[in-house]
């Protein structure tokens, strides 16, 4: 890969993370008024990633391309869907539907608000609607496919945000490292 490919692929992909990451501890914190108590970065060289209960998955359009996946542990969600809907009177045997809306609608928010971010900062990026997977256990890609995640613990469970995009060049750290294969 050129020079010229490396530093495109960090000026379209790294400003991505670093704006998901605050916007997502920001609505956690601000909208469902859940504080997250670990926050881990790492960065998965295999090409299979574990998922938890509820996955939406955004496709979002930079000059690379790039899937965001929000991986939700059930108990995380089920807290997000109380504060999420407090004023709604919500029948039981609607729980589960209300559920699924809330992880795809806090995703749909939330990268949304991101494209709005990264628009301000002449990053054109386009949104795909959110997809929900229910039950998946593994997220399989191809041998030159990179999966950075951002972990987030809360006391009511954990959320993963995957990025799975082309073989980045980061560090265990999130680092671009501009590195060539």
């Amino acid at each position: 890969m050129s020079v010229d490919q490396t530093t495109l692929l960090d000026r379209d992909i790294a400003p991505i993370f670093k704006t998901v990451e605050r916007r997502t501890i920001a609505f956690f914190h601000d909208q469902l008024e859940l504080v997250a108590e670990k926050i881990d970065r790492s960065l998965h060289h295999e090409d299979k990633f574990k998922l938890r209960e509820i996955t939406a998955i955004v496709g979002v359009g930079s000059a690379q391309g790039l899937y965001i996946a929000f991986s939700y542990d059930l108990p995380l969600v089920a807290a997000m869907t109380r504060k999420y809907t407090a004023e709604l009177t919500i029948a039981p045997d609607e729980e589960e539907l209300y559920m699924r809306e809330t992880a795809l609608d806090v995703v749909n928010v939330i990268i949304g608000n991101c494209t709005a971010d990264l628009a301000r900062q002449r990053e054109v990026i386009a949104l795909s609607p959110p997809v929900l997977a229910l039950g998946a256990r593994t997220m399989q890609g191809r041998p030159k496919t990179a999966v950075a995640v951002l972990s987030l613990s809360f006391p009511e469970g954990a959320l993963d945000i995957a990025f799975v995009g082309p073989k980045l060049f980061f560090d265990e750290h999130l680092n671009y490292t501009g590195e060539n294969i």
